[in-house]
């Protein structure tokens, strides 16, 4: 295939005609015999004489002559061995995919907040404490009692010197003190089980019959 301008479009002629309209291949694919695409069929190119069809020009500007061209239903196969395939019977050379496709089930575990929220706090809480305390009050009293008794000269001389006594009262009050003990734990742990759960899921497929005189094969 290559540019050339030796020819001279169809449309631009007003006295040239096509003997049959499916030799009008405008629009339709060029194709290799192996299915590769050149592009789409724009113009028919008339020789300068005006006598046939010589050559076609495809949506890009390229050129090429019509003898190595193969006309099919929907695609136009270019090239010496598409001729030859033709020439033996074959059939049209063109491609349709039908692919076969099937679903894969991908099974993985993710973490999910569906238990409780458990949340421990420890708060302040005020408790009366009463108890009875046995206490003991001093007092110190003074009392004259009669006394009538003799001394002697030596005793006399003491306890004529004066003597003096001092007595403290005292009392007994309450002293409460406080000291912060633990008594007990309370002690906030996560544990974890395993366990198996079983998964069913539905995957789907496709599967090509083809058939082939009335027997359908896969």
């Amino acid at each position: 295939m290559r540019h050339d301008s030796r020819y001279d479009d169809l449309d631009t002629l007003d006295h040239y005609e096509l003997e049959h309209k499916s030799q009008d291949i405008r629009g339709r694919p060029l194709v290799s015999p192996e299915g590769k695409k050149f592009g789409i069929i724009k113009d028919l190119l008339v020789d300068k004489s005006h006598n046939r069809v010589t050559a076609i020009r495809l949506d890009d500007g390229r050129a090429c002559a019509v003898e190595p061209l193969v006309i099919h239903d929907n695609s136009v196969v270019y090239g010496e061995a598409a001729v030859a395939h033709a020439k033996t019977g074959g059939s049209a050379v063109s491609e349709e995919v039908v692919p076969v496709v099937e679903e894969q089930v991908a099974i993985g575990k993710r973490v999910a907040d569906h238990g409780r929220d458990i949340t421990v706090t420890s708060h302040v809480v005020k408790d009366k404490v009463s108890e009875d305390v046995h206490l003991r009050d001093e007092h110190v009293s003074v009392d004259k009692r009669p006394v009538n008794r003799d001394v002697t000269g030596k005793e006399a001389d003491a306890l004529l010197k004066g003597k003096t006594v001092s007595m403290t009262e005292r009392d007994e009050e309450v002293v409460v003190g406080k000291k912060a003990v633990v008594t007990d734990e309370v002690v906030v742990k996560k544990t974890a089980d395993d366990r198996v759960e079983h998964v069913d899921e539905t995957v789907r497929r496709t599967e090509v019959d083809v058939d082939r005189d009335g027997k359908t094969r896969r």
